[in-house]
């Protein structure tokens, strides 16, 4: 449980870019996949007692809030929950960094990923802005598309 330093995650408490940056991370490590739980845990800590995830978001003090789950139960299914939508931006950030390493190299496209930043990327240094994402987002879109003119 000690996630709460550096790395990136999806805490209530952290910074939606700190969630997103794990696509550019897998990528830039040359990551296939890393252990996700969570997804709906709607219980105290040891499965104890159910919770109502609106209400208790940290698994009744076991976890940090968001820890536990990603989704909420809804009358009609599960309800995706912010942090859940920005982890899907993420992974599609890493899908569309791989679409441009087979358009363009390893090399191009590592070179353009780390543009403008003060040291390589790691899992415990790397840009914290949500503004730096979306531009490295729009120039990797732009390579893609003049790759494929």
């Amino acid at each position: 449980m000690a996630q709460e330093g550096e790395v990136s995650n999806r805490f209530f408490c952290f910074p939606s870019a700190r969630n997103r940056i794990i696509g550019v991370q897998l990528y830039k490590h040359n990551i296939d996949g890393f252990l996700h739980w969570g997804y709906n845990f709607w219980y105290t800590q040891y499965s104890g007692k159910p919770i109502d995830p609106f209400l208790v978001t940290d698994a009744g003090l076991a976890f940090p809030s968001g820890d536990a789950f990603l989704v909420y139960l809804g009358a009609e299914g599960a309800i995706e929950s912010i942090r859940m939508e920005v982890l899907y931006e993420g992974l599609q950030d890493l899908r569309a960094l791989r679409l441009l390493e087979r358009l363009s190299g390893s090399e191009a496209t590592l070179q353009l990923l780390e543009e403008g930043t003060a040291s390589p990327i790691t899992f415990s240094d790397y840009p914290r802005e949500a503004e730096w994402l979306l531009q490295v987002r729009e120039r990797v879109n732009r390579a893609i598309a003049r790759a494929t003119e």
